[in-house]
């Protein structure tokens, strides 16, 4: 897991305004989607039981009768980062193949599970799982999916990928697995105390978001035939992309729900210790703190309560903060790649990936 930041680093006054976004690689984000879904597919096919059905439900590949589905899926950016890579160190997309989807398998199981765990109705304007065939159903399909994950990744002895590499991907992937499981553990832990440090959210979201970020660019890598210690850069690129990634999204969950889809502050009425509230918490006045926990420790914020905390958020500097931070851990991320010798187009994808990262929504 990669080492928390001090909080000291969050306040930094780069303006995220003044740095250049290269345009995002539509067409090669599509190609990447559609080797992902291929891949997944082929885990799915000649599997007929209603608990695939329920898994191509949240996969945006069935309606809830199991048939052809209308809706759509996620963006698919980490098993995209992981073909990416691949390619970055010269390697052919095709041997990272199964592990694109397995790590796009294995995001999609702790999501099952978030959603539960959070009670979201809806994901991708759907009703989740749990809602449509209970909680207990849902557990199943996600631990299932969790099995596929592993499947899809013994993919790689059909493209002849070498034994002791293959074993590398699956330690790179139960590595990151854990470390999911235990910044998910910290998420939900946060929501019960009344203080959280910068830190402490740091190490949550290193576990969260940045591991499986993380193992995805070194899988790309080690697929790609890199060097152990091109593997190792890989893995702090994807791991600092992935705080940059959460602390961003963070604010989209209080400022881009609010403004863009007309939504409340959906991460205000959870309780979540995202980054404004942290942050807010640290840098706000103590009057303003005081509201903030007031606020938190009601079971459900009301709507004033939601406004009242948006209210201390902004006057704390909150969101201009997040900016800053995730822009300079994208910075951080493509730095751990400089000393590499990549292929100039795909650097140049790298690039372009990791800033739509900061600089997404709104």
């Amino acid at each position: 897991m990669a080492g928390a930041a001090p909080a000291q680093h969050l306040s930094s006054n780069r303006d995220p305004r003044q740095v250049p976004v290269p345009g995002l690689p539509e067409s090669l984000l599509r190609r990447y989607r559609a080797v992902t879904l291929a891949q997944m597919q082929r885990c799915l096919e000649e599997r007929h039981l209603p608990l695939y059905d329920i898994m191509r439900y949240h996969l945006g590949l069935a309606d809830r009768r199991g048939g052809p589905s209308v809706g759509r899926g996620g963006k698919m950016l980490r098993p995209a980062l992981c073909l990416l890579c691949c390619e970055a160190v010269g390697g052919d997309y095709r041997k990272a193949a199964p592990a694109a989807a397995a790590v796009e398998l294995l995001h999609n199981f702790t999501l099952i599970h978030d959603d539960i765990e959070d009670a979201s109705s809806s994901r991708h304007g759907r009703d989740t799982v749990w809602r449509v065939w209970g909680q207990p159903q849902a557990i199943n399909a996600g631990d299932g999916m969790y099995a596929l994950a592993h499947l899809a990744l013994g993919g790689l002895s059909e493209v002849r990928v070498p034994p002791d590499a293959a074993l590398q991907a699956t330690r790179l992937l139960d590595g990151a697995c854990l470390s999911l499981c235990e910044g998910q553990y910290l998420d939900l832990a946060f929501e019960e105390r009344a203080e959280v440090s910068c830190d402490e959210y740091l190490q949550m979201v290193s576990g969260k978001t940045g591991a499986l970020l993380g193992a995805a660019a070194a899988l790309g890598a080690l697929l790609g035939g890199a060097s152990e210690e091109a593997v190792h850069a890989f893995d702090r690129f994807g791991q600092r992309l992935g705080l940059a990634f959460q602390v961003y999204d963070d604010l989209l969950g209080v400022w881009g729900n609010a403004e863009k889809m007309g939504k409340p502050a959906a991460d205000i009425l959870a309780r979540k210790k995202s980054f404004p509230v942290v942050f807010a918490l640290e840098q706000a006045s103590e009057s303003d703190r005081h509201a903030l926990r007031r606020a938190y420790a009601r079971l459900s914020p009301s709507p004033a309560d939601t406004e009242r905390v948006v209210a201390v958020l902004e006057r704390a500097g909150a969101r201009q903060a997040g900016q800053r931070a995730a822009v300079q851990f994208r910075d951080e991320a493509l730095a751990a790649l400089a000393g590499l010798t990549l292929v100039p187009a795909r650097r140049r994808n790298l690039e372009a990936l990791a800033s739509y990262m900061v600089q997404r929504g709104y």
